[in-house]
């Protein structure tokens, strides 16, 4: 009777995982595909004016586009410390640290978009302005402190003075008055303080001599609004000057990219799209988003379904196996 009644179950058990498991032979998978423009590697796309290029290998990509005319600016703060060194002015390693280099954020032309204003490629900058400059006769790695007028508050709009617009700065050489003192046998490493805070230089023969005296006369360079500053590897420009700095602007490439990715929207020139990889080679671009994800939903229900049916197979079977074994477990008496 026993035995009886464990055979009624397992075929009970057998029945209903050959039931699940043929659903799921018969089940159709929904497939998610909306049209859209197929692009492979290196076709162009124009959005809004803007081209961009695909790139796409191995089922992933992106698209890209380059403004050949991008303007970056930058700016410096009044009493930085530049070197300049090959033609180029930078930030002095040792400076004041007054914002030197700090980059900020340009407009790109064009698109409109907006763009980091870090260093662009290398660029043949020189200085402008002939000798007038003086700054194109320093020796490499010459200190630079930039030194900006003080306007009085009535140049400046509100009443403002750190603000006032100025026309023009000043570059002023500066000297590393230690290590010349300790490269001239002549003199003491280090320098005296006298009357009214004057520094001193003392020589070896016990005679004094000030400071200004001995350092030689600095090199200077006037650089005003529109003059050529090369900076940082960019051949830029000085765009205005104001008493708490200096903003310089050039313009380079800027080059742009958005990551492709199945099933992951991207917008190009204000128009969303949705990407599909129907091969490793190629991508479609389709802007029926909306179907798109309904599509995707009704897949992800049917995955849910097919896991459901397959845990009613496995667990039928376990069932029915466990119900046998027991059956034939040894009875007392």
């Amino acid at each position: 009777m026993q035995r009886r009644a464990a055979a009624i179950y397992v075929v009970f058990f057998v029945v209903v995982a050959i039931a699940a498991y043929s659903l799921t032979t018969v089940a159709e998978k929904p497939s998610v595909s909306v049209e859209g423009e197929s692009y492979s590697q290196g076709d162009p796309i124009n959005a809004s004016g803007t081209q961009w290029t695909v790139n796409v290998a191995d089922g992933s990509g992106n698209v890209s586009s380059t403004n050949d005319s991008a303007r970056f600016t930058t700016s410096f703060s009044n009493n930085t410390s530049l070197a300049f060194q090959n033609g180029m002015y930078r930030p002095a390693p040792n400076g004041s640290g007054e914002g030197a280099g700090t980059a900020s954020t340009g407009t790109t032309s064009g698109a409109g978009t907006t763009g980091t204003s870090t260093s662009g490629p290398s660029t043949g900058a020189t200085t402008s302005g002939g000798a007038t400059n003086g700054a194109s006769s320093s020796t490499p790695g010459t200190e630079f402190r930039v030194v900006i007028p003080n306007e009085s508050a009535g140049n400046a709009s509100g009443g403002n003075a750190s603000a006032a617009n100025v026309s023009s700065f000043t570059l002023r050489q500066e000297f590393d008055t230690a290590a010349r003192l300790r490269a001239d046998p002549a003199v003491a490493d280090t320098t005296l303080s006298g009357a009214n805070d004057t520094e001193y230089v003392r020589y070896r023969n016990g005679t004094t001599q000030p400071l200004d005296a001995y350092l030689p006369e600095p090199t200077t360079r006037n650089v005003s609004v529109g003059d050529r500053f090369p900076y940082q590897n960019n051949s830029s420009r000085v765009e205005s000057i104001n008493t708490s700095g200096v903003t310089l602007a050039w313009r380079a490439n800027l080059t742009r990219s958005q990551e492709l990715a199945a099933g992951e929207n991207v917008t190009l020139g204000g128009t969303t799209y949705v990407a599909q990889f129907p091969q490793n080679d190629s991508v479609v671009l389709s802007q029926n988003v909306s179907g798109y994800q309904a599509e995707q939903e009704a897949l992800d229900h049917f995955n849910d379904r097919m896991l459901g049916l397959w845990g009613v197979v496995i667990i039928s079977l376990f069932a029915a196996i466990l119900v046998l074994a027991l059956a034939y477990l040894p009875v007392r008496g």
